[in-house]
């Protein structure tokens, strides 16, 4: 079997050496080689990918109509966009398939790495860790504006209850917080399982002390998003 090349554009050298692993790791060595390059695919980078077989794309790529008729007509060796991500919008998937290029994607993270991040940041949010760490580097070791609130006890609103809002949900239970949940198809299932209470998102806004909508940090109507 040839070996198929792959190019790999707006790379870092954590993907390299990802990649490069996991090639070693599959035996994959005399089936893909990986060319990896810094520039972003655009319209005037596109050129590069002549006489590969696939290009391995990112979120700030542009795989729009006019780079995708560019691949058709001077990298037509190309029969695969392979996403690195789950997003796909900034694919033209109409041109794509007009050209019979298959698009393919990461179906999903891991919901476990997402929702933990989520709670890093609300306890670095509530106990000011980022205040803390610059006033602590000039030697000021106040707790004025620091101290934050205990979680355990607290109501925590979940909005969306798929594979994040479940390993969310999780975590919360274990600091010994009261989980609501919204979600426009409810898991009643879980929820009696694991201890948590499906209820509208006008109750959930009234009675949370805290929600996650796996969005920007910010605050309203003294409630504590993140």
């Amino acid at each position: 079997m040839a070996t198929r090349k792959v190019l790999v554009f707006d790379s870092k050298s954590y993907d390299e050496k990802t990649f490069k692993a996991a090639v070693k790791s599959l035996n994959g060595h005399e089936k893909l080689h990986f060319t990896f390059l810094e520039s972003k695919l655009t319209e005037e980078t596109v050129d590069e990918a002549v006489n590969y077989d696939a290009i391995c794309v990112f979120v700030n790529d542009v795989v729009n109509e006019k780079v995708i008729e560019r691949l058709n007509s001077h990298c037509s060796s190309v029969k695969i966009i392979a996403l690195r991500c789950a997003g796909f919008n900034n694919v033209h998937l109409e041109t794509a398939e007009k050209y019979n290029l298959k698009v393919c994607r990461v179906p999903r993270y891991s919901p476990y790495a997402v929702a933990e991040h989520s709670v890093a940041l609300l306890l670095s949010l509530n106990r000011n860790m980022h205040r803390a760490f610059f006033r602590t580097k000039q030697h000021n070791f106040t707790l004025d504006g620091l101290v934050g609130i205990d979680l355990f006890g607290k109501t925590v609103g979940i909005i969306g209850t798929g594979g994040i809002g479940m390993c969310a949900i999780n975590i919360f239970l274990g600091f010994g917080c009261n989980v609501l949940a919204y979600d426009v198809f409810p898991n009643e299932k879980a929820a009696k399982e694991k201890g948590f209470q499906y209820v509208t998102m006008d109750e959930l806004l009234q009675q949370s002390d805290i929600g996650n909508m796996r969005m920007h940090i910010h605050k309203k109507n003294n409630i504590l998003f993140f």
